[in-house]
């Protein structure tokens, strides 16, 4: 292991000298390029195949490739739930209804259970290249249409070439290291882990790290815990905690290899390519991974034996092919830039100065690619870090805060093409409803299934909080079925795939609905009443002047409710099932009690005007109804729509960047252009990646990548993408707005290939921040509405549509698998 040590230490030597005029391929609002390697994590370039996740340092004279793989996690299924937590909801419900709100929380944290636990990183590679101490020319760079990263320089006039690609076909990672002078390539390479693990030769050129995972990990809130004691490992090596494997496979042209238990050593070759595979114990939520656990030898085996039977360009042709045109499917103009020769960070930092429309465009289709290399069909969901982390105790465990965080990352994946991408997710919330139901039936005593505010890859659906510790406002809060449901829902309309709905989609919506009819009891003025409830993360203080958690139909509740009760109709409907549950969520959606608007004309938090603890919140649930649910627009409710905008303005200005970029999202379904722009450009703008501070340090780093202060939280990378197509195109049930929150910084552009819900693909293009023409492809037949305030013909080829005008709404019936011209006039 001595040479690793070396590697560790001699990280700091790796920045060498660059020079300042490099030729950068430039094309739109693709390339993210620097002139410098990665000082840390926080610059460093991401590329993942939906499984596996790599960052890339593009260090000079010692690289840094950091991996994980998406299934690494601490721990293994065991019960969570509180058997005797139903016993106290008798009394939480009364004190709530009663208003002693205090007492309430007091009583809520009898129910919660333990802490979820942790997504870990699985290995690092060091690479130290010989005769190397100064650089010229250095570019590293991510290409966001092939998903190539790539390190660029010259030394004594060599030049040296990197690429790096994680390929989904071949479920592998590839590097190819190469030199435009023969003989030039000499390095010693080494793996290393944070876990615990051993090196293991296999051939003259191929070795393996073999890992053990704690079997249990405390969340890095626990800060009084150091991590000898919050990092717990078994004491049996065959014991509980999950066995993982990295094979690495290193194929030299030219030159010769050496390899023992402390590396790699190359000499002289012209090329050299490395193949990375993994694979870990994980066999399913429900199955211990150290006593039920597969063997990772099998799948890391196999993908490294698949991949050697091919050239490098062979996978990386595989890769392009596999990858590209998925990111084509969108394509995205907002207007050329006046800086398109500066690298990326330097046009990021300029954002304050002036707004760069292809680093705004490149932000947008970097959400995008983030869920294609971190969220592919067969897998996990991307998580608070995607599926990059490097830390065994990362911020809030890396795990799926589901009050709306994990939702985040999911809210432009069916609008941006990228449907197949939203599957890990609605299989994941499959997943929970079957752990859900055990939890609705202990905690609660009620039928259908619930979750609540975090889960990990466990699937643990009971109220976390380490048993009495959480806050209540978040630890107890229970209303995360209807909201995962309604991500079920979506799905149909975008795909009108009825063997989904019946067969996936129904059953978790009916069982969210089935626990919700449990919950509610009657209240006030023959209306029900969700109690206890609350606002997640958010606290009020009361006409007394406590400080309180818990109350009674919290405005979030209530919509939440009303959005996956008006669903389960219209799906028991569209499916002819079910007529009597239907009829059930009838009545109870009549008695749902109506939105409360305070004195100010705003919509309310909290079913009374509390203020709250924290002015500047970064949750809205209250704004679910308008973002992201759709029960509330300027068109079809006029009166909460002005509502909800004075509750947004009176929204202080929060210190969490993804907080700004969800605040834009509402102010965008709102139509209010020039608010939701403004609100956006909090996120646009530079964070020192060596900055720690959790105080004014929202922003992006280097990478692009979502800061919180403390740690990288990338739900906001996600909603980015949804709150720059949410200006440009809205839809809901059968209706198409064009145009409707478009800033007028962004004067002229347009977008290609975005899709809308009732199974329609959208192509846009303005000018003067109007409507010039667009195309719309229907891919299910169904009648489409389109809301433009510009006069419109329509065609069907040279043939003119029959249109009927309601307003600035237009409605046409189309045909399955036709493009129609719309033409201004």
């Amino acid at each position: 292991m001595k040479r690793l040590v070396l590697l560790f230490w001699g990280i700091v030597l790796s920045i060498g000298s660059f020079a300042q005029n490099v030729a950068v391929d430039h094309r739109y609002a693709s390339v993210m390029w620097y002139r410098q390697p990665a000082i840390n994590w926080n610059e460093a370039l991401p590329i993942g195949n939906g499984r596996m996740g790599a960052m890339v340092y593009g260090r000079v004279q010692i690289e840094h490739i950091q991996l994980n793989e998406q299934t690494l996690w601490s721990g293994a299924p065991r019960n969570w739930n509180n058997p005797d937590a139903k016993k106290y909801l008798p009394q939480i419900r009364k004190a709530a209804l009663s208003g002693r709100y205090k007492q309430a929380d007091s009583i809520a944290r009898k129910m919660q259970g333990p802490y979820t636990e942790s997504y870990l990183p699985m290995a690092d590679l060091f690479i130290s290249y010989k005769n190397i101490k100064d650089s010229a020319n250095y570019t590293r760079s991510l290409d966001l249409d092939s998903a190539l990263s790539k390190v660029q320089y010259t030394s004594n006039n060599i030049t040296y070439t990197r690429t790096a690609f994680a390929s989904f076909p071949d479920r592998v990672m590839v590097m190819r290291h190469a030199a435009n002078k023969p003989g030039s390539i000499s390095f010693a390479a080494g793996l290393s882990s944070k876990l615990h693990f051993k090196i293991k030769v296999i051939s003259s050129n191929h070795i393996m790290l073999i890992g053990k995972c704690p079997q249990h990990v405390e969340p890095v809130y626990l800060w009084k815990i150091k991590d000898k004691e919050a990092i717990q490992y078994a004491k049996d090596e065959k014991g509980e905690g999950m066995n993982f494997q990295l094979d690495l496979l290193i194929k030299n042209e030219g030159g010769t290899i050496k390899i023992d238990e402390n590396g790699v050593t190359v000499e002289n070759a012209d090329a050299v390519t490395f193949i990375l595979s993994a694979a870990t114990s994980y066999n399913g939520f429900d199955k211990s991974p150290g006593l039920q656990g597969k063997d990772p030898a099998i799948d890391a085996g196999r993908y490294l034996a698949a991949a050697n039977k091919l050239t490098y360009a062979q996978l990386k042709q595989r890769h392009i092919n596999d990858y590209q045109p998925i990111y084509r499917r969108i394509s995205l103009n907002l207007g050329e830039s006046r800086n398109k020769q500066r690298p990326t960070v330097e046009r990021l930092k300029l954002m304050k100065e002036y707004t760069d429309p292809e680093i705004v465009a490149s932000i947008a289709q970097f959400g995008r690619y983030v869920l294609i290399a971190g969220s592919r069909p067969g897998g996990l969901p991307v998580n608070l870090k995607g599926i990059w982390n490097d830390r065994v105790r990362p911020e809030y465990s890396s795990n799926w805060c589901i009050d709306h965080d994990a939702q985040m990352f999911y809210y432009a994946a069916e609008t941006n093409g990228l449907s197949e991408m939203h599957q890990p997710f609605l299989d994941f919330i499959t997943d929970l409803s079957k752990n859900g139901r055990k939890t609705a039936e202990i905690n609660y005593g009620l039928p259908g299934w619930c979750a609540h505010h975090n889960t990990d890859i466990w699937r643990q659906t009971g109220p976390v909080g380490n048993w009495g510790q959480g806050n209540p406002h978040w630890a107890n809060w229970n209303m995360s079925g209807p909201w995962l449901s309604a991500h079920m829902f979506d799905h149909y309309l975008f795909t009108g795939d009825k063997v989904f709905l019946r067969k996936q989609a129904w059953p978790v919506m009916k069982g969210a609905a089935e626990f919700c009819l449990g919950w509610l009891v009657m209240g006030k003025n023959g209306k029900l009443a969700s109690a206890p409830s609350a606002s997640p993360e958010n606290t009020f203080i009361t006409a007394k002047g406590d400080t309180a958690e818990l109350s009674v139909n919290t405005t979030g509740d209530i919509a939440l409710m009303r959005e996956l009760f008006s669903n389960c109709i219209k799906t028991a409907t569209i499916l002819n099932v079910d007529n009597a549950f239907k009829n059930r969520l009838i009545s109870a959606l009549k008695k749902l009690p109506p939105y409360k608007i305070g004195s100010k004309g705003q919509l309310l938090e909290w079913e009374q005007e509390w203020q709250p603890v924290d002015p500047s919140h970064r949750h809205l649930t209250h704004m679910y109804p308008v973002f992201p649910g759709n029960e509330i627009s300027p068109y079809n409710n006029p009166r909460l729509a002005n509502a909800a905008k004075k509750a947004l303005a009176l929204r202080a200005k929060t210190n969490c960047t993804w907080g700004f970029v969800l605040k834009a999202a509402a102010w965008a379904r709102l139509g209010e252009a020039d608010s939701a722009w403004t609100t956006w450009q909090e996120q646009l703008r530079y964070v020192s990646p060596l900055s720690t501070s959790p105080v004014n340090n929202y922003g992006l780093y280097p990478n692009f990548f979502n800061s919180d202060g403390r740690d990288v939280i990338m739900n906001g990378n996600g909603c980015a993408t949804a709150v720059m197509t949410e200006m440009i195109i809205q839809s809901r049930e059968g209706e198409i707005e064009l145009l409707p929150a478009l800033p007028s910084i962004f004067g002229a552009g347009s977008i290609d290939g975005v899709c809308a819900r009732g199974g329609f693909e959208v192509n846009i293009a303005w000018k003067n921040n109007k409507l010039v023409q667009a195309t719309l492809y229907s891919k299910l037949g169904n009648s489409c509405s389109l809301r433009t305030v510009s006069s419109i013909k329509i065609y069907d080829g040279n043939r003119l549509v029959k249109l009927n005008k309601i307003g600035t709404l237009y409605s046409f019936k189309t045909e399955k698998g036709k493009r129609y011209s719309i033409r201004v006039i």
